[in-house]
């Protein structure tokens, strides 16, 4: 597992909840001993945050996605039966 509590594999502040970066900060504070027992745990935690962070904007993406398909589904539908009543205008002039 990756050690997200070092300085140089801290993920971003923004990217984890505030309680998170407050519990981080705090067992960066602890002596060796206590730091050494928690960083395990804390960094397991914070990359279950993450990944939760990761996959909520994925599926926000996605749905975002499925309202834009599902916008120009309707329009070309909308489309089509504007082109079938035409064609049938069309037709019906000819009769």
């Amino acid at each position: 597992m990756t050690d997200l509590s070092t300085s140089s594999a801290q993920p971003s502040s923004d990217l984890l909840p505030s309680e998170l970066v407050q519990l981080r900060d705090l067992v960066q504070a602890q002596p060796a001993g206590v730091r050494a027992e928690l960083e395990p745990l804390l960094d397991d935690v914070l990359e279950h945050a993450l990944f939760r962070g990761r996959v909520l904007s994925v599926a926000r993406d996605a749905l975002e996605r499925l309202r834009l398909d599902l916008n120009m589904a309707l329009f070309d539908l909308d489309a089509t039966r504007r082109e079938r009543e035409a064609l049938r205008d069309l037709l019906g002039e000819r009769n």
